[in-house]
């Protein structure tokens, strides 16, 4: 089983491999008319010449485009590669969960099935049974995230396209797959949301060497037996983790590609990652002490690993730090947890003013700084309530 600071990448090196990909040094328009305009767009690509028709997103002063077509993936294409552009008089329609599912099965391997449920697309080769229980446990996930956020006052919205989960049958059929977007990290990654594709990939968990010995996988009382056993709990919540940023992105809560600081978009899934599975709801822990975090978290409060709050605030480095990205899921689990418990006005207006953000707008460390007081106030002060409080919690 990958240790836990490999577990945490998934996501942001989704967003690194698509950062890798902006044009050095173009300012990006992303103030499109509502809604946005719909063209055909000829580039050269690695293959030769290629043609997408979609909605343009955003726009860099080069003449560069960020293009998301109806299966709901986002293209970043560059100035130089374009060859036309053409406006069309037609509608942006997003593709049908039918439509979204054969297509996305065109681009697997052989062997891959189709499976749907009000809002995802799950496409697999591993048993029905577990594509079912994931996609069970999923919608689970969905209802019990928009009611919460719902029940703090915060819009949510249905998916506009519908949620595509890959389920690869073994963990290498898995690597090979994710090889081009996560490169080496895709051997300790055991499920990542892309923020390009749109799109969460994983294996059967029930495959894995740390649940040898469970027994038989066959069918859904099999699997439950599995994934009840204490060492399927990370596996699980890794899953959740990276659902709930599907969900968060999807449902108006946060912007694909918007600077968000990670603290609020990791400490979120975090706060969400673990299951209930006792529980015949599932989701009766929300809320609840995440204690492998919490036991991190106070291990380091008063050490040389602890950081401030307003260093935690102002960046994003120790979460792409493989030697202080245990320390930073932690530190974001503390301050979600803390936020949401004590101060929860404050952080339901802040959730929404970062909902606001737009793809590609560079944000400074004075920025973000000056967001948060604007939200929670005097930053050294909060710091001392939320090394206090959390201190207490056990």
């Amino acid at each position: 089983m990958p240790d836990a600071a490999h577990r945490q990448f998934a996501c942001l090196a989704s967003l690194a491999f698509f950062a890798a990909l902006l044009p050095s040094g173009a300012a990006v328009r992303a103030d499109q008319p509502k809604p946005a305009p719909v063209e055909v767009v000829r580039f050269q690509g690695d293959d030769g010449e290629q043609t997408l028709t979609g909605r343009i997103l955003a726009e860099d002063t080069d003449g560069g485009v960020m293009l998301q077509t109806p299966n709901g993936v986002q293209h970043l294409i560059e100035a130089a590669t374009v060859v036309s552009r053409e406006r069309i008089e037609a509608p942006f329609k997003p593709l049908t969960p039918d439509q979204l599912g054969r297509q996305v099965l065109e681009e697997l391997p052989e062997g891959f099935n189709l499976h749907t449920t009000p809002h995802y697309v799950v496409c697999f080769n591993t048993s029905r049974a577990y594509a079912q229980w994931t996609s069970s446990l999923l919608e689970r996930l969905h209802r019990a995230f928009t009611n919460f956020w719902e029940n703090q006052g915060v819009e949510i919205h249905e998916p506009e396209f519908p949620l595509v989960v890959i389920i690869y049958a073994t963990a290498d059929q898995y690597r090979t797959a994710s090889a081009d977007e996560l490169g080496t990290a895709a051997g300790s990654i055991i499920g990542y949301y892309s923020l390009t594709t749109n799109r969460v990939s994983m294996y059967d968990l029930t495959g894995s060497q740390a649940l040898h010995g469970g027994g038989g996988r066959g069918s859904l009382r099999d699997i439950n037996r599995m994934l009840a056993q204490p060492a399927a709990l990370p596996l699980v919540a890794t899953v959740v983790h990276e659902a709930t940023h599907q969900i968060a992105f999807n449902c108006g809560l946060q912007q694909r590609l918007a600077e968000l600081p990670l603290w609020l978009v990791e400490g979120m899934a975090v706060y969400f990652e673990a299951p209930d599975l006792s529980s015949n709801r599932g989701w009766r822990g929300i809320g609840k002490v995440n204690h492998l975090r919490l036991s991190t978290f106070k291990t380091n409060l008063h050490t040389s690993r602890r950081t401030s709050l307003l260093a935690m605030v102002a960046d994003d480095k120790r979460f792409r730090d493989a030697r202080t990205a245990t320390d930073a899921y932690a530190d974001a689990w503390a301050l979600n947890y803390f936020l949401m418990r004590y101060h929860p006005d404050e952080y339901v207006a802040y959730v929404k003013s970062q909902a606001k953000k737009k793809p590609f707008i560079p944000v400074s460390a004075e920025t973000r700084i000056e967001e948060f007081r604007e939200h929670f106030g005097d930053i050294e002060e909060l710091d001392r309530e939320f090394v206090k409080r959390m201190g207490r919690i056990d």
